[in-house]
């Protein structure tokens, strides 16, 4: 089940490493070198939005229509014909080269090529360095990325420098601004822990922590294989409710600005995914507040 505000990634076992999922009008990177399932990620992104009737706006600097069709038939999604057929996914080819003035150009591109509010966008790869000169790129990076957050929920996949180790920082700029960046990394050695996949920022919510390894399966796709300790590490616990529940009666106590304490309670009590006992915490925030509270009587 998909929670209210959240958009599903489509990668089977994300989802639940990711408190349910993008959140809606954001911008999300998928970045990695060369082979590691890049492009897999945006297309099955793309794809479980299709088939549960969203659109899709997929802008591609690489592959052309016919070659995008090619490889969801190569993995098995063959109904993604269907969808191009009947108008629910777009597919915009660009060259970098082309584009006069690229945080206009590219926006504008989307906009008219909206069917519907809030679809699904893909941008893959977004080939910045031959968008910008070096002093206006940051702002236009900045205001491609705020019209496209207007307009829906994006994936834009980043390729990896080739030296691969070092993020220069023009590579960093769209890190920075993006809400969620996943980094997937293929080693080559054909173990377990070969593909992995890595939530490195997933703004305004709780995210799975360390390497989460995967696997890229004909007519599937991308599937994480977490262990059942990672995903417990993420699920919310509340075996500590009542220590929680106490300390908000206790901050309810303190008249107004208590209410909004209480109200903070609440919130770190549906949040807390540690199987550490929350007193401590609890107890230092409250004798803080009370002396500050004390403070302004």
């Amino acid at each position: 089940m998909i929670r209210k505000g959240r958009v599903s990634t489509g990668i089977y076992g994300l989802d639940d490493l990711m408190d349910g999922g993008f959140r809606e009008n954001t911008i999300n990177i998928v970045r990695g070198g060369t082979g590691v399932g890049k492009t897999t990620f945006a297309l099955q992104y793309s794809l479980y939005g299709l088939n549960r009737g969203e659109k899709v706006i997929y802008v591609s600097f690489e592959m052309s229509q016919e070659q995008i069709l090619r490889d969801c038939r190569d993995i098995g999604w063959k109904e993604i014909e269907d969808h191009i057929t009947e108008g629910n996914l777009k597919v915009i080819h660009l060259f970098g080269e082309d584009l006069t003035f690229p945080s206009l150009d590219l926006q504008e591109i989307v906009k008219k090529s909206i069917p519907t509010q809030n679809p699904r966008i893909v941008v893959d790869p977004l080939t910045y360095p031959t968008f910008y000169s070096e002093k206006e790129k940051r702002k236009s990076l900045s205001t491609i990325f705020q019209e496209l957050r207007r307009l829906g929920t994006a994936v834009i996949v980043l390729e990896e420098p080739a030296d691969g180790n070092q993020i220069q920082e023009s590579s960093a700029m769209p890190l920075y601004l993006a809400d969620t960046v996943i980094y997937l990394q293929n080693l080559g050695f054909g173990e377990m822990y070969d593909r992995t996949l890595r939530i490195t920022k997933h703004r305004g919510s709780k995210h799975g922590e360390g390497l989460f390894p995967y696997s890229i399966e004909t007519g599937f796709g991308i599937v994480l294989r977490p262990s059942e300790k990672q995903i417990e590490r993420v699920k919310p616990k509340t075996k500590f409710d009542d220590k929680f529940k106490e300390a908000i009666e206790k901050a309810k106590s303190m008249g107004t600005l208590g209410e909004l304490l209480a109200a903070r309670f609440e919130a770190l009590r549906k949040n807390w995914t540690s199987d550490e006992d929350p007193s401590q915490i609890l107890a230092l925030v409250l004798d803080e507040e009370k002396r500050r509270y004390g403070k302004r009587s």
